[in-house]
């Protein structure tokens, strides 16, 4: 079906580097006050410049996922673009949002994480509707706000309240490569209890840094090596990392934040740690909250009068897994070659992604697929290379027409 139409005579570098040099120019970090308003107004815009039916869907102060969408005669899946229109703040970034072009690259705040891949899936959209073809299933974009910003809200409200599609495609910067896989991402609070009392009768009290020590020892020595023996063949293993740990007493505090040059000779009866665990798609959040569980308990009975708690941060982020045989994997696989000569392998990333969200909360069939290197991003010298642009841009053309179908 899509070998019939020769994507040269529509896909114009000119026009998707425009729209992408565009995207870039308008802020939308988190540090910015108009947080993601300013680029959702401009999407909108852009869409129904080309008649593309288009609302901005408010999910949080006035700030807005944009949906677009080539609407179906309902025959046939329905495939979603999917992609976050925040960025990273500019950090030490020179001229983040001039929208430098130099050789075969673009440089600014977003350009490859991820307003590369916006644009591409936005004019891959105008090309389609430039064509005139009726879709059997629905092609809509999502643009969705506050992936960068940690809290995903965009991608949650459309698993919460739509659109669900029959397949996603997230447009993470993976080189044009096919990712199936990703691990997920979660976060724990374990809250070790002891009892204060003057640190120069410590033995009257119970202090709870060490049971917390107790337990980030079990963590480096017992759960990791275990954890290093589960793999999945893309993503490797589940990690855990200790980002941080709160242990005091209250009157300790004071000192400990710099507010009084007096220390409060007080035994801590509070330690709080904080783990990140990144899963694989063989494990479930509830396996590692068990496991975790167990090691807390375990620590607790070594120490008399220590109580402990294991908060599970309740931000779902979940792994995701689509299988390699797929129809959405073979199609994007088989349009690369079309355009390459060359099949792509399907391959696995350690981070994380809202198409965690898409397929493992909305329940979505999700690939991520994008131009730019995940390398990149967030750095000081963030790119895309510009032939990217029109093999991201095809490949979704093609798998729209392939995914939705085509009315004869």
């Amino acid at each position: 079906m899509t070998t019939t139409w020769n994507m040269n005579d529509y896909i114009k570098i000119e026009e998707v580097l425009q729209i992408i040099r565009d995207l870039i120019r308008i802020p939308s970090h988190w540090a910015d006050q108009k947080r993601e308003i300013p680029i959702a107004n401009h999407l909108k815009e852009l869409f129904e410049s080309e008649g593309i039916d288009v609302y901005l869907q408010e999910v949080v102060d006035g700030r807005a996922n944009v949906i677009a969408t080539l609407k179906g005669t309902g025959e046939g899946p329905s495939l979603m673009f999917n992609g976050h229109i925040d960025t990273v703040p500019p950090f030490g970034m020179e001229n983040p949002f001039d929208a430098k072009l130099k050789g075969n690259k673009l440089y600014g705040r977003g350009s490859a994480d991820m307003k590369s891949g916006i644009g591409t899936m936005a004019y891959a959209l105008i090309v389609l509707k430039r064509l005139g073809v009726s879709l059997k299933g629905d092609a809509i974009f999502t643009g969705v706000i506050d992936e960068d910003a940690a809290g995903s809200a965009g991608a949650r409200y459309i698993a919460k309240n739509g659109p669900i599609t029959d397949y996603a495609i997230v447009t993470e910067p993976t080189k044009c490569l096919p990712v199936t896989a990703h691990k997920g991402m979660d976060d724990f609070e374990i809250i070790f209890k002891g009892k204060s009392v003057h640190s120069s009768v410590p033995g009257n009290g119970i202090n709870a840094i060490y049971p917390a020590a107790d337990f980030i020892g079990q963590i480096e020595h017992k759960l990791i090596p275990q954890y290093n023996e589960i793999t999945h063949p893309l993503v490797g293993s589940p990690t855990i990392n200790v980002g941080l740990i709160q242990g005091s007493a209250k009157a300790n505090k004071p000192f400990l934040l710099g507010q009084t040059e007096t220390f409060s000779g007080i035994v801590p009866d509070i330690c709080n740690v904080y783990l990140d665990v990144r899963w694989t798609p063989n494990q479930t959040i509830e396996q590692v909250k068990q496991d975790i569980e167990m090691l807390a308990r375990e620590v607790s009975l070594r120490h008399d009068g220590v109580d402990v708690q294991v908060n599970y941060i309740p931000r779902p982020r979940p792994a995701m897994e689509i299988n390699k045989e797929d129809r959405l994997v073979l199609a994007v696989q088989e349009n690369v070659q079309k355009i390459t000569g060359k099949r792509p392998e399907v391959s696995g990333e350690t981070f994380w992604a809202d198409s965690g969200i898409l397929n493992g909360i909305a329940g979505i069939p999700t690939l991520m697929f994008g131009p730019g290197d995940i390398g990149v991003a967030h750095s000081d010298n963030e790119f895309i290379e510009i032939d990217d642009l029109t093999l991201a841009t095809e490949v979704y053309i093609r798998t729209a027409l392939e995914i939705c179908g085509v009315v004869k």
